[in-house]
């Protein structure tokens, strides 16, 4: 989370086309439904220039594939820099402050990112998320509960899929119970923050938010010094046993930092996203009830069908060639991995939710590559976790008719804010 990277520079000697001069992807249209749009993109012209975000969109799964893979061309380093630059106003806050978070993980380069992944990563493998199934099964019970306890009707992004994988990740960073509003309030600003188009008096607000969020996690990795846990920052201190060569504590303070602000939104976007597919076909819903359906099938699927994370940033280090389009060294390119999941060439029959699809596994919903989301196995579980649990407590679970579906206008995540139903 670089607050302070460059401002950008005006692309003015680029091409403008017609459809990169009507691209808006703040228009309210494209964000309740982005597909049509995508669809149409990736057919006529599948890498454009978007003056209205100064970025270069790449909409087909090989070439945004082929970036992803090719960190020699393309660096990660801006995929946390707020799209709208910081207003004076903002900067001053975080120029005064304390506020230094390094880039280490999503947003970090070769050299140094294979050593902060493989350090970093160690208490984040697939084995030891595992171990956390018994409290997400636990977490998603509770909030069924409480679900059933109110009576229909009820919002399942609210009451479920939002609050079961910031639980989840709370306890896996060691927030204390008593601090989780606080910290979920946090963590909620960072996608306008960062992907949106605030205005200046929010981009100040959510500023202030973020330092606040910085000095939280300040004290919890000190706290943690003083008092080891069974949690992620006592963990990655126990790896670096004093030794500065290994990481700072400023690298653990930044990637906890991060962790907190970033950790669960995917998997709550995800898990609403799915869940409102999949309750809008009864047939399936009966299917994943019966036990004749594969949630794990539904889960892959879901995940290309309507990605979580939507876009996804990088930076060319040098002139290049994208399906035949010149984009100069310097552009800020945005992998539209909404458009990538799909693409027929890819995947037959794209826009059917098609839970025995074989190849639904290749989306690009994760990443690929190197910066592979090291969190994916946590979010299967959890996703599982909520779909078969519902489907054995509340198997007549439907959607309420002709509701407005919400979401928040940003380039990166996709998003259900709302998702009535009753039973």
């Amino acid at each position: 989370m670089r607050l302070l990277a460059p401002e950008k520079t005006e692309a003015s000697t680029v091409k403008v086309t017609t459809i990169g001069k009507n691209f808006d992807p703040f228009d309210s249209g494209f964000v309740s439904d982005p597909y049509p749009t995508l669809a149409k993109i990736r057919e006529s012209e599948p890498v454009f220039y978007s003056p209205a975000i100064d970025s270069w969109l790449v909409t087909r799964y090989e070439t945004v594939r082929a970036v992803l893979r090719d960190t020699a061309r393309f660096s990660p380093r801006i995929v946390s820099d707020p799209l709208t630059p910081l207003c004076p106003h903002a900067r001053d806050i975080i120029v005064n402050s304390e506020f230094d978070v390094p880039g280490l993980l999503v947003n970090n380069d070769t050299p140094s990112h294979p050593h902060c992944r493989k350090f970093f990563g160690e208490p984040l493998k697939p084995h030891r998320l595992v171990s956390l199934r018994p409290f997400v099964e636990r977490t998603v019970a509770a909030q069924i509960d409480k679900m059933m306890e109110k009576g229909p009707p009820a919002d399942l992004a609210m009451g479920l899929t939002w609050d079961v994988p910031a639980l989840v990740l709370f306890r896996l960073l060691g927030v204390p119970d008593e601090d989780v509003p606080q910290v979920k309030e946090y963590a909620d600003s960072r996608v306008v923050l960062l992907w949106g188009r605030p205005t200046e008096e929010d981009q100040v607000r959510l500023t202030k938010g973020a330092l606040d969020f910085f000095r939280y996690t300040t004290r919890l990795v000190h706290a943690r010094m003083e008092n080891p846990a069974d949690d992620y920052p006592s963990a990655v201190l126990r790896q670096r046993d004093g030794d500065d060569s290994k990481a700072t504590i400023r690298d653990i303070i930044g990637v906890t930092f991060n962790l907190l602000f970033a950790g669960h939104e995917t998997t709550s976007s995800a898990s609403a996203n799915i869940l409102s597919a999949v309750l809008s076909d009864a047939e399936l819903w009966r299917g994943i009830v019966s036990g004749t359906v594969d949630i794990s099938k539904v889960v892959e699927e879901g995940l290309r069908f309507d990605p979580p994370v939507q876009a996804w940033r990088r930076l060319a280090l040098e002139d290049v060639v994208l399906d035949g389009v010149e984009i100069p060294k310097g552009s800020h390119i945005l992998l539209h991995f909404a458009a990538a999941n799909r693409d027929p060439e890819r995947f037959e029959q794209p826009e059917l939710f098609n839970t025995d699809r074989e190849n639904a596994g290749q989306h690009t919903s994760f990443g690929i590559g190197a910066h592979f989301c090291l969190g994916a196995t946590l979010a299967r579980i959890e996703i599982e976790t909520m779909i078969r649990q519902l489907s054995q407590r509340v198997p007549n679970l439907t959607l309420v008719p002709d509701q407005v579906p919400e979401y928040l206008p940003n380039t990166a995540f996709r998003g259900l804010r709302n998702l009535k139903v009753v039973w």
